[in-house]
Protein backbone atom coordinates (compact mmCIF):
# COMPACT_ATOMS: atom_id res chain seq x y z
CA UNK A 1 0.00 0.00 0.00
CA UNK A 2 1.23 3.49 -0.90
CA UNK A 3 1.83 6.09 1.75
CA UNK A 4 0.61 8.56 0.25
CA UNK A 5 -2.80 6.92 -1.03
CA UNK A 6 -6.14 8.38 0.31
CA UNK A 7 -8.21 6.75 2.10
CA UNK A 8 -11.84 5.92 1.13
CA UNK A 9 -14.43 2.45 2.26
CA UNK A 10 -12.60 0.84 -0.48
CA UNK A 11 -9.37 0.14 1.45
CA UNK A 12 -12.08 -1.25 4.54
CA UNK A 13 -13.38 -3.84 1.48
CA UNK A 14 -9.35 -5.47 1.08
CA UNK A 15 -9.21 -8.77 2.04
CA UNK A 16 -7.70 -8.48 5.28
CA UNK A 17 -9.67 -6.02 7.94
CA UNK A 18 -7.46 -2.98 9.33
CA UNK A 19 -6.29 -3.19 12.82
CA UNK A 20 -7.31 0.31 14.95
CA UNK A 21 -5.03 0.92 18.06
CA UNK A 22 -6.46 0.87 21.69
CA UNK A 23 -7.49 3.24 24.74
CA UNK A 24 -5.18 6.70 25.10
CA UNK A 25 -6.95 7.57 28.17
CA UNK A 26 -6.05 4.70 30.26
CA UNK A 27 -2.24 4.32 28.58
CA UNK A 28 -2.15 8.28 29.93
CA UNK A 29 -2.75 6.70 33.60
CA UNK A 30 0.17 4.50 33.26
CA UNK A 31 2.48 7.53 33.33
CA UNK A 32 0.82 8.96 36.86
CA UNK A 33 0.84 12.40 35.57
CA UNK A 34 0.25 15.56 38.30
CA UNK A 35 -2.11 18.38 37.73
CA UNK A 36 1.20 20.26 36.84
CA UNK A 37 1.66 17.98 33.67
CA UNK A 38 -2.03 19.05 32.71
CA UNK A 39 -1.17 22.56 33.03
CA UNK A 40 2.11 23.78 32.55
CA UNK A 41 2.82 25.34 29.68
CA UNK A 42 -0.67 25.64 28.21
CA UNK A 43 -1.41 29.29 26.44
CA UNK A 44 -4.23 30.38 28.57
CA UNK A 45 -5.16 29.69 32.15
CA UNK A 46 -7.92 27.04 33.00
CA UNK A 47 -10.67 28.03 35.23
CA UNK A 48 -10.56 24.37 36.96
CA UNK A 49 -8.26 21.86 37.79
CA UNK A 50 -7.24 20.02 34.17
CA UNK A 51 -6.14 16.81 35.35
CA UNK A 52 -8.30 14.37 33.13
CA UNK A 53 -8.37 16.88 30.71
CA UNK A 54 -6.09 14.50 28.40
CA UNK A 55 -6.41 17.00 25.50
CA UNK A 56 -4.25 19.38 27.49
CA UNK A 57 -1.82 16.91 27.14
CA UNK A 58 -1.07 17.20 23.01
CA UNK A 59 0.32 20.91 24.34
CA UNK A 60 2.35 20.48 27.86
CA UNK A 61 3.49 16.91 27.39
CA UNK A 62 3.75 15.82 23.57
CA UNK A 63 6.60 13.07 24.42
CA UNK A 64 3.33 11.43 26.39
CA UNK A 65 1.15 11.01 23.82
CA UNK A 66 3.84 10.61 21.16
CA UNK A 67 5.50 7.54 23.44
CA UNK A 68 1.49 5.93 22.91
CA UNK A 69 1.28 6.52 19.26
CA UNK A 70 4.32 4.71 18.62
CA UNK A 71 3.82 1.68 20.53
CA UNK A 72 0.31 1.23 18.83
CA UNK A 73 2.05 1.16 15.44
CA UNK A 74 4.77 -1.07 16.75
CA UNK A 75 2.10 -3.34 17.97
CA UNK A 76 0.71 -3.27 14.42
CA UNK A 77 -1.83 -1.03 14.48
CA UNK A 78 -2.88 -0.02 10.74
CA UNK A 79 -5.14 2.74 12.08
CA UNK A 80 -3.97 5.18 15.12
CA UNK A 81 -6.80 7.76 16.80
CA UNK A 82 -5.70 11.21 17.81
CA UNK A 83 -5.57 12.51 21.72
CA UNK A 84 -8.50 14.76 20.70
CA UNK A 85 -11.48 13.39 22.16
CA UNK A 86 -13.05 15.92 23.90
CA UNK A 87 -11.27 18.69 21.60
CA UNK A 88 -13.87 21.00 20.74
CA UNK A 89 -14.96 24.28 22.17
CA UNK A 90 -18.21 23.22 23.78
CA UNK A 91 -16.50 20.52 26.07
CA UNK A 92 -13.86 22.32 26.94
CA UNK A 93 -15.69 25.21 28.32
CA UNK A 94 -15.79 23.33 31.49
CA UNK A 95 -12.07 24.14 32.00
CA UNK A 96 -12.20 27.59 30.53
CA UNK A 97 -10.37 26.40 27.46
CA UNK A 98 -12.88 26.78 24.52
CA UNK A 99 -10.21 29.49 22.93
CA UNK A 100 -7.47 26.42 22.30
CA UNK A 101 -9.58 23.99 21.84
CA UNK A 102 -8.53 23.96 17.80
CA UNK A 103 -4.56 24.24 18.96
CA UNK A 104 -5.43 20.93 21.24
CA UNK A 105 -6.92 19.09 17.95
CA UNK A 106 -4.36 20.34 15.17
CA UNK A 107 -1.20 19.45 17.89
CA UNK A 108 -2.99 16.16 18.73
CA UNK A 109 -3.47 15.98 14.53
CA UNK A 110 0.22 16.27 14.11
CA UNK A 111 1.77 14.49 16.76
CA UNK A 112 -0.64 11.03 15.76
CA UNK A 113 0.90 11.94 11.89
CA UNK A 114 4.36 11.95 12.73
CA UNK A 115 3.85 8.79 14.51
CA UNK A 116 2.55 6.88 11.08
CA UNK A 117 4.77 8.68 9.08
CA UNK A 118 8.10 7.26 10.68
CA UNK A 119 6.84 3.76 10.70
CA UNK A 120 7.86 1.45 8.30
CA UNK A 121 4.60 0.57 6.54
CA UNK A 122 1.59 2.34 5.70
CA UNK A 123 -0.28 3.85 8.90
CA UNK A 124 -3.34 5.95 8.83
CA UNK A 125 -4.23 8.71 11.07
CA UNK A 126 -8.44 8.55 12.42
CA UNK A 127 -9.05 12.12 13.89
CA UNK A 128 -10.88 11.33 17.12
CA UNK A 129 -14.21 13.43 18.00
CA UNK A 130 -16.11 12.50 20.78
CA UNK A 131 -19.79 12.64 21.28
CA UNK A 132 -19.69 15.68 23.82
CA UNK A 133 -21.35 16.25 27.16
CA UNK A 134 -24.44 17.60 26.29
CA UNK A 135 -27.04 15.76 24.35
CA UNK A 136 -29.81 17.20 21.41
CA UNK A 137 -32.23 14.78 22.30
CA UNK A 138 -32.39 13.82 25.72
CA UNK A 139 -34.47 15.69 28.10
CA UNK A 140 -32.11 18.17 30.20
CA UNK A 141 -34.52 19.98 32.58
CA UNK A 142 -37.84 17.63 33.48
CA UNK A 143 -40.09 20.76 34.16
CA UNK A 144 -39.27 22.43 30.85
CA UNK A 145 -38.62 19.40 28.81
CA UNK A 146 -38.02 21.44 25.17
CA UNK A 147 -35.47 23.33 27.01
CA UNK A 148 -31.28 22.10 25.81
CA UNK A 149 -28.55 23.56 26.72
CA UNK A 150 -27.08 23.50 23.61
CA UNK A 151 -28.98 23.89 20.10
CA UNK A 152 -27.76 21.81 16.70
CA UNK A 153 -25.99 24.89 15.37
CA UNK A 154 -23.53 25.13 18.57
CA UNK A 155 -22.79 21.79 18.59
CA UNK A 156 -22.15 21.47 14.44
CA UNK A 157 -19.91 24.79 14.93
CA UNK A 158 -17.80 23.10 17.62
CA UNK A 159 -17.36 19.75 15.84
CA UNK A 160 -16.37 21.70 12.32
CA UNK A 161 -14.16 24.05 14.41
CA UNK A 162 -12.73 20.89 15.79
CA UNK A 163 -12.29 18.87 12.36
CA UNK A 164 -10.99 21.78 10.52
CA UNK A 165 -7.86 21.24 12.85
CA UNK A 166 -7.86 17.76 12.74
CA UNK A 167 -7.73 17.96 8.84
CA UNK A 168 -5.50 20.73 8.66
CA UNK A 169 -3.00 18.55 10.69
CA UNK A 170 -2.91 15.79 8.49
CA UNK A 171 -5.69 13.11 9.35
CA UNK A 172 -6.38 10.50 6.92
CA UNK A 173 -9.90 10.64 8.30
CA UNK A 174 -12.38 11.15 11.35
CA UNK A 175 -14.04 8.90 13.55
CA UNK A 176 -16.97 10.18 15.68
CA UNK A 177 -17.20 7.76 18.31
CA UNK A 178 -18.54 6.29 21.68
CA UNK A 179 -21.87 7.91 19.70
CA UNK A 180 -24.96 8.17 22.37
CA UNK A 181 -27.18 10.37 20.55
CA UNK A 182 -28.11 10.47 16.75
CA UNK A 183 -28.47 13.98 16.55
CA UNK A 184 -25.27 14.77 18.32
CA UNK A 185 -23.99 12.77 15.47
CA UNK A 186 -25.41 13.95 12.56
CA UNK A 187 -24.26 17.73 14.13
CA UNK A 188 -21.14 16.19 14.23
CA UNK A 189 -21.49 15.03 10.28
CA UNK A 190 -22.79 18.26 9.32
CA UNK A 191 -20.18 20.12 11.02
CA UNK A 192 -17.06 18.14 9.25
CA UNK A 193 -18.99 18.55 5.90
CA UNK A 194 -18.61 22.29 6.64
CA UNK A 195 -14.93 21.86 7.23
CA UNK A 196 -14.16 19.60 4.30
CA UNK A 197 -17.17 17.98 2.02
CA UNK A 198 -16.08 14.57 1.29
CA UNK A 199 -14.11 13.72 3.75
CA UNK A 200 -14.16 10.30 4.91
CA UNK A 201 -15.95 10.02 8.37
CA UNK A 202 -16.86 6.84 10.53
CA UNK A 203 -19.34 6.98 12.82
CA UNK A 204 -19.22 4.05 15.93
CA UNK A 205 -22.11 3.90 18.33
CA UNK A 206 -22.27 3.16 21.83
CA UNK A 207 -24.48 1.59 23.14
CA UNK A 208 -26.67 0.85 26.63
CA UNK A 209 -26.75 -2.84 27.12
CA UNK A 210 -27.18 -6.19 25.02
CA UNK A 211 -30.05 -5.13 23.60
CA UNK A 212 -28.04 -2.72 21.77
CA UNK A 213 -29.69 0.69 22.23
CA UNK A 214 -28.10 4.24 22.35
CA UNK A 215 -28.46 5.82 25.38
CA UNK A 216 -31.43 7.79 23.62
CA UNK A 217 -33.74 4.86 23.66
CA UNK A 218 -33.06 4.58 19.62
CA UNK A 219 -32.37 1.64 17.89
CA UNK A 220 -28.80 0.76 15.87
CA UNK A 221 -30.84 0.05 13.23
CA UNK A 222 -32.38 3.17 13.40
CA UNK A 223 -29.42 5.26 14.57
CA UNK A 224 -27.59 4.01 11.36
CA UNK A 225 -30.99 5.60 8.91
CA UNK A 226 -30.23 8.57 10.78
CA UNK A 227 -26.97 8.85 10.06
CA UNK A 228 -27.02 7.02 6.54
CA UNK A 229 -27.12 10.23 4.22
CA UNK A 230 -23.08 10.93 4.37
CA UNK A 231 -21.47 8.96 2.86
CA UNK A 232 -20.02 7.01 5.93
CA UNK A 233 -16.11 4.96 5.26
CA UNK A 234 -17.72 2.43 7.72
CA UNK A 235 -20.39 2.18 10.53
CA UNK A 236 -20.26 0.18 14.14
CA UNK A 237 -19.78 -0.33 17.94
CA UNK A 238 -17.13 0.81 20.73
CA UNK A 239 -16.94 1.11 24.08
CA UNK A 240 -19.66 -0.32 25.50
CA UNK A 241 -18.47 -3.98 27.14
CA UNK A 242 -16.39 -6.49 25.98
CA UNK A 243 -15.88 -8.17 23.04
CA UNK A 244 -18.16 -11.29 24.13
CA UNK A 245 -21.02 -8.40 24.54
CA UNK A 246 -20.98 -6.67 21.20
CA UNK A 247 -20.51 -9.90 18.84
CA UNK A 248 -24.60 -11.07 18.73
CA UNK A 249 -24.92 -7.11 18.03
CA UNK A 250 -22.19 -6.87 15.23
CA UNK A 251 -23.84 -9.51 13.67
CA UNK A 252 -26.60 -8.57 13.85
CA UNK A 253 -25.75 -5.34 11.94
CA UNK A 254 -23.67 -7.45 9.49
CA UNK A 255 -26.99 -8.80 8.77
CA UNK A 256 -28.55 -6.13 7.05
CA UNK A 257 -25.85 -2.82 7.47
CA UNK A 258 -24.61 -1.99 3.37
CA UNK A 259 -21.47 0.22 4.89
CA UNK A 260 -18.49 -1.41 6.33
CA UNK A 261 -18.51 -2.80 9.87
CA UNK A 262 -16.34 -1.48 12.87
CA UNK A 263 -15.94 -3.02 16.13
CA UNK A 264 -13.61 -1.92 19.15
CA UNK A 265 -14.65 -2.69 22.77
CA UNK A 266 -13.48 -2.22 25.90
CA UNK A 267 -11.36 -5.03 27.61
CA UNK A 268 -14.60 -6.76 29.22
CA UNK A 269 -16.56 -4.90 31.93
CA UNK A 270 -14.95 -3.00 33.87
CA UNK A 271 -14.31 -4.33 38.03
CA UNK A 272 -15.61 -2.80 41.47
CA UNK A 273 -12.99 -0.25 40.78
CA UNK A 274 -13.72 0.66 37.69
CA UNK A 275 -10.58 -0.73 35.85
CA UNK A 276 -10.69 -3.55 33.08
CA UNK A 277 -9.26 -6.66 33.42
CA UNK A 278 -9.72 -9.28 30.45
CA UNK A 279 -6.19 -10.01 29.68
CA UNK A 280 -5.07 -9.66 26.01
CA UNK A 281 -5.09 -12.79 25.42
CA UNK A 282 -9.02 -14.01 26.53
CA UNK A 283 -9.61 -10.62 24.59
CA UNK A 284 -8.00 -11.92 21.18
CA UNK A 285 -9.74 -15.02 21.74
CA UNK A 286 -12.98 -14.11 22.02
CA UNK A 287 -12.21 -11.71 18.85
CA UNK A 288 -11.23 -14.61 16.52
CA UNK A 289 -14.99 -15.05 16.30
CA UNK A 290 -15.33 -11.65 14.50
CA UNK A 291 -13.72 -13.17 11.48
CA UNK A 292 -15.23 -12.50 8.53
CA UNK A 293 -17.77 -10.25 10.29
CA UNK A 294 -16.14 -6.56 10.69
CA UNK A 295 -14.04 -4.30 8.34
CA UNK A 296 -12.17 -2.91 10.92
CA UNK A 297 -11.18 -3.52 14.62
CA UNK A 298 -9.20 -2.71 18.03
CA UNK A 299 -9.61 -2.02 21.38
CA UNK A 300 -10.95 0.87 23.48
CA UNK A 301 -11.17 1.60 27.17
CA UNK A 302 -8.70 -0.88 29.13
CA UNK A 303 -6.90 -1.66 26.48
CA UNK A 304 -3.16 -1.55 25.70
CA UNK A 305 -0.57 -2.22 22.84
CA UNK A 306 -0.47 -5.91 24.06
CA UNK A 307 -4.00 -6.03 23.46
CA UNK A 308 -3.48 -4.88 20.11
CA UNK A 309 -0.38 -7.01 19.21
CA UNK A 310 -2.54 -10.21 20.69
CA UNK A 311 -5.47 -9.97 17.97
CA UNK A 312 -5.48 -12.05 15.35
CA UNK A 313 -5.10 -11.28 12.24
CA UNK A 314 -9.47 -11.14 10.70
CA UNK A 315 -10.79 -11.01 6.91
CA UNK A 316 -12.73 -8.86 6.17
CA UNK A 317 -16.70 -8.44 5.63
CA UNK A 318 -18.35 -8.14 2.31
CA UNK A 319 -21.31 -5.76 3.20
CA UNK A 320 -24.72 -6.69 1.27
CA UNK A 321 -25.73 -3.69 -1.36
CA UNK A 322 -27.56 -1.01 -0.49
CA UNK A 323 -31.51 -1.20 -0.34
CA UNK A 324 -33.55 0.19 -3.03
CA UNK A 325 -36.29 0.94 -0.72
CA UNK A 326 -36.82 4.67 1.55
CA UNK A 327 -36.15 3.89 5.00
CA UNK A 328 -36.96 6.40 7.86
CA UNK A 329 -37.18 6.54 11.57
CA UNK A 330 -37.42 7.95 15.12
CA UNK A 331 -36.52 5.66 18.08
CA UNK A 332 -37.12 2.69 15.07
CA UNK A 333 -36.48 1.99 11.84
CA UNK A 334 -39.35 2.35 9.33
CA UNK A 335 -38.88 0.87 6.02
CA UNK A 336 -41.66 2.57 3.97
CA UNK A 337 -42.09 -0.37 1.40
CA UNK A 338 -43.21 -0.14 -2.54
CA UNK A 339 -47.04 1.12 -2.23
CA UNK A 340 -48.61 4.30 -0.34
CA UNK A 341 -46.90 6.02 2.69
CA UNK A 342 -49.36 5.88 5.27
CA UNK A 343 -48.93 8.77 7.35
CA UNK A 344 -51.03 10.19 11.06
CA UNK A 345 -51.78 13.64 10.53
CA UNK A 346 -52.21 14.03 14.77
CA UNK A 347 -49.84 17.20 14.35
CA UNK A 348 -50.78 18.78 11.69
CA UNK A 349 -52.96 22.10 12.65
CA UNK A 350 -54.94 22.16 9.61
CA UNK A 351 -56.50 18.47 10.11
CA UNK A 352 -56.59 17.83 13.42
CA UNK A 353 -58.96 20.72 15.10
CA UNK A 354 -58.14 19.70 18.76
CA UNK A 355 -54.53 19.60 18.47
CA UNK A 356 -54.35 23.08 16.67
CA UNK A 357 -56.53 24.28 18.95
CA UNK A 358 -53.99 23.11 21.64
CA UNK A 359 -51.25 24.85 19.94
CA UNK A 360 -53.25 27.71 19.44
CA UNK A 361 -53.76 28.40 23.60
CA UNK A 362 -50.14 26.87 23.94
CA UNK A 363 -51.08 24.33 25.40
CA UNK A 364 -48.13 22.18 24.21
CA UNK A 365 -47.63 19.16 26.59
CA UNK A 366 -51.50 18.75 26.11
CA UNK A 367 -51.31 18.97 22.85
CA UNK A 368 -48.38 16.38 22.95
CA UNK A 369 -50.49 13.61 24.55
CA UNK A 370 -53.10 14.07 22.22
CA UNK A 371 -50.68 13.38 19.64
CA UNK A 372 -49.71 10.50 21.02
CA UNK A 373 -52.82 8.95 22.06
CA UNK A 374 -53.64 9.44 18.28
CA UNK A 375 -51.17 8.22 17.23
CA UNK A 376 -51.24 4.75 19.30
CA UNK A 377 -55.13 4.59 17.34
CA UNK A 378 -54.13 5.61 13.83
CA UNK A 379 -51.22 2.64 13.58
CA UNK A 380 -48.58 4.90 11.51
CA UNK A 381 -45.10 4.82 11.36
CA UNK A 382 -44.86 9.00 10.26
CA UNK A 383 -46.25 11.45 11.65
CA UNK A 384 -46.80 14.59 10.24
CA UNK A 385 -45.98 17.57 12.05
CA UNK A 386 -47.01 21.04 10.03
CA UNK A 387 -47.48 24.14 12.34
CA UNK A 388 -48.11 26.64 9.49
CA UNK A 389 -50.59 29.31 10.34
CA UNK A 390 -49.20 29.33 13.96
CA UNK A 391 -47.17 32.58 15.47
CA UNK A 392 -43.21 32.52 14.70
CA UNK A 393 -43.51 28.73 13.29
CA UNK A 394 -39.46 28.37 13.10
CA UNK A 395 -39.54 28.88 16.54
CA UNK A 396 -42.60 26.94 17.18
CA UNK A 397 -41.60 23.71 15.76
CA UNK A 398 -37.99 23.55 17.03
CA UNK A 399 -39.79 23.90 20.16
CA UNK A 400 -42.64 21.06 19.44
CA UNK A 401 -39.87 18.63 17.76
CA UNK A 402 -38.22 18.55 20.88
CA UNK A 403 -40.95 17.87 23.02
CA UNK A 404 -41.89 15.11 20.83
CA UNK A 405 -38.34 13.65 21.47
CA UNK A 406 -39.24 13.85 25.22
CA UNK A 407 -42.01 11.20 24.75
CA UNK A 408 -40.82 7.77 23.81
CA UNK A 409 -44.57 6.74 22.48
CA UNK A 410 -44.07 9.62 19.81
CA UNK A 411 -40.84 10.20 19.45
CA UNK A 412 -40.79 5.74 18.24
CA UNK A 413 -42.37 7.16 15.04
CA UNK A 414 -40.28 8.79 12.05
CA UNK A 415 -41.07 12.56 11.48
CA UNK A 416 -42.76 14.03 8.27
CA UNK A 417 -41.48 17.90 9.10
CA UNK A 418 -44.19 19.79 6.50
CA UNK A 419 -44.02 23.44 6.10
CA UNK A 420 -44.33 25.81 3.71
CA UNK A 421 -41.54 27.68 5.58
CA UNK A 422 -38.35 26.97 4.21
CA UNK A 423 -36.45 27.99 8.04
CA UNK A 424 -38.96 25.96 9.83
CA UNK A 425 -38.39 22.60 7.62
CA UNK A 426 -34.52 23.43 8.60
CA UNK A 427 -35.60 23.94 12.43
CA UNK A 428 -37.36 20.77 12.45
CA UNK A 429 -34.56 18.76 11.35
CA UNK A 430 -32.12 20.27 13.80
CA UNK A 431 -34.02 19.18 16.21
CA UNK A 432 -35.04 15.14 14.87
CA UNK A 433 -32.93 12.66 16.54
CA UNK A 434 -33.87 10.13 13.42
CA UNK A 435 -34.43 10.51 9.85
CA UNK A 436 -37.12 12.33 8.92
CA UNK A 437 -39.67 13.18 5.69
CA UNK A 438 -39.37 16.91 4.86
CA UNK A 439 -41.34 19.41 2.50
CA UNK A 440 -43.14 19.22 0.42
CA UNK A 441 -40.67 21.49 -2.69
CA UNK A 442 -42.16 22.97 -5.89
CA UNK A 443 -39.95 21.84 -8.80
CA UNK A 444 -41.42 24.78 -10.20
CA UNK A 445 -39.91 27.41 -7.94
CA UNK A 446 -36.44 28.81 -8.20
CA UNK A 447 -33.41 27.18 -5.68
CA UNK A 448 -35.37 23.65 -5.51
CA UNK A 449 -32.38 21.72 -5.67
CA UNK A 450 -30.67 23.76 -3.52
CA UNK A 451 -33.23 24.01 -1.06
CA UNK A 452 -33.47 20.17 -1.38
CA UNK A 453 -29.84 19.51 -0.51
CA UNK A 454 -29.80 21.66 2.64
CA UNK A 455 -32.68 19.35 3.75
CA UNK A 456 -30.77 16.70 2.50
CA UNK A 457 -27.00 17.56 4.61
CA UNK A 458 -29.47 17.84 7.54
CA UNK A 459 -30.33 14.15 7.34
CA UNK A 460 -34.08 14.08 5.26
CA UNK A 461 -35.57 12.37 2.81
CA UNK A 462 -37.55 14.93 0.40
CA UNK A 463 -41.35 15.33 -0.40
CA UNK A 464 -41.87 16.61 -3.84
CA UNK A 465 -45.31 18.53 -5.26
CA UNK A 466 -46.63 16.44 -7.87
CA UNK A 467 -45.94 17.37 -11.60
CA UNK A 468 -46.36 16.17 -14.78
CA UNK A 469 -42.62 15.69 -15.62
CA UNK A 470 -41.64 13.76 -12.54
CA UNK A 471 -38.75 12.43 -13.97
CA UNK A 472 -37.21 16.28 -14.60
CA UNK A 473 -37.46 16.61 -10.67
CA UNK A 474 -35.89 13.35 -9.90
CA UNK A 475 -33.30 14.33 -12.29
CA UNK A 476 -33.01 17.76 -10.79
CA UNK A 477 -32.08 16.38 -7.24
CA UNK A 478 -29.98 13.09 -8.33
CA UNK A 479 -27.56 15.82 -9.66
CA UNK A 480 -27.20 16.96 -6.15
CA UNK A 481 -26.59 13.75 -4.90
CA UNK A 482 -29.97 12.50 -3.77
CA UNK A 483 -30.63 9.31 -5.07
CA UNK A 484 -34.46 8.43 -6.27
CA UNK A 485 -35.37 6.00 -3.15
CA UNK A 486 -35.24 9.12 -0.94
CA UNK A 487 -38.14 11.06 -3.19
CA UNK A 488 -41.44 10.99 -2.12
CA UNK A 489 -44.30 12.53 -4.09
CA UNK A 490 -46.80 14.23 -2.45
CA UNK A 491 -50.15 11.65 -4.03
CA UNK A 492 -47.83 9.08 -2.40
CA UNK A 493 -48.68 9.27 0.97
CA UNK A 494 -52.16 8.08 2.51
CA UNK A 495 -53.36 10.18 5.52
CA UNK A 496 -54.30 7.65 8.08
Amino acid sequence: MEKNSVFSQDILKRERALRLDGAMGTQIQRFNLTEEDFRQGLPVSPTRDVKGDNECLNLTRPDVISSIHKAYVEAGADIIETNSFGANALVQQDYGLSSIAPDMAFAAARLAREAADTAPRKVWVAGNMGPGSKSLSLVADFIRPEWRPYGFDEVAAAYEGQARALIEGGVDLIIVETCFDALNAKAALFGVQQAKPGFPVIVSVSVSGSGGRALTGQSLEAFYTAVSHAPLAAFGLNCSMGVEGLIPLIRSLGSWCPAPLVCYPNAGLPNAKGGYDESPEVMASHMVELDGEVNLYGGCCGTSPEHIHAMPTLRSRIAPPTGKRLVLSGLEMWNMGDGPITVSAAAHVRKAADFAGMMEREEYEDALYAVSDKLATDGASLLEVNLDGLPDTPALMERFVRLIQSDPSVSTAALLIESADMETLVQGLKNAQGKSLAGPLDPREAGFAEKAATLRGLGAAILVKRIDDCARAIKALESVGIPPREIVFEDMLKVS
